[in-house]
């Protein structure tokens, strides 16, 4: 398998699985002015926050757990994707002899299926880079590396390029895989609630008449 394959493949995946987070069941697209929308800008600020509280960033034994949390979750995405799919195929979008009420209904059920697979499918692919990301720590372990406050100067004389460019790194890399992570669980609980809302509002269309 090719690498240009795969970007093939993954590029389109993450473009719609980002897409989706914005457009509503009626089809209404409301794209955030910036790359980053409010939330994720609060969680970038909250990985910056916690690197200076977690000088060590987080143990070697956390990461394991974290790597073996995420392998999970793909299988059950995975399992998910398969299942919500068979599902869409066995719905039927005829819209013969059909009203403008039920007409809505399979447009909303149709863009439920692909917000749902979209989004899905990027939170699979966040989750197999969250897990490559935990395991550089086995690979280079950086907990041993402690970023502080202490170590800033204001005299460029004292800088030390070497040490400023190994703290530039870690930092990055350890506010990169905090946001990823942050951002999964903010994606999980945006899916779940679309849902919600979703399955409540089918069942709410749901006449139950006393003959």
């Amino acid at each position: 398998m090719q690498y240009k394959s795969i970007e093939r493949l993954i590029a389109p995946l993450v473009k719609h699985g980002q897409k989706w987070q914005h457009i509503s069941l009626n089809g209404k697209e409301t794209p955030s002015k910036f790359y980053f929308s409010s939330v994720q800008l609060v969680i970038i600020i909250i990985s910056l926050g916690i690197n200076i509280l977690l000088q060590h960033g987080l143990s070697k034994d956390l990461m394991g757990y974290i790597i073996s949390a995420f392998s999970i979750s793909v299988s059950l995405f995975m399992s998910l994707l398969v299942n919500i799919f068979d599902k869409f195929e066995k719905t039927n979008f005829d819209t013969t002899n059909a009203s403008d009420e039920d007409v809505v209904r399979l447009v909303q059920k149709k863009n439920f299926f692909k917000k749902f697979i979209s989004i899905t499918s990027y939170l699979v692919v966040m989750s197999i880079l969250i897990i490559v990301l935990c395991g550089i720590t086995y690979i280079k372990p950086t907990d041993g590396f402690a970023v502080t406050v202490d170590n800033i100067v204001f005299d460029v004389k004292d800088v030390d390029w070497i040490f400023t460019l190994k703290n530039i790194v870690v930092i990055s890399y350890r506010s990169t895989l905090l946001y990823f992570i942050m951002n999964y669980l903010v994606l999980t609980l945006f899916v779940t609630g679309s849902s919600f809302e979703y399955y409540i509002s089918e069942l709410d269309k749901v006449k139950v008449i006393k003959k």
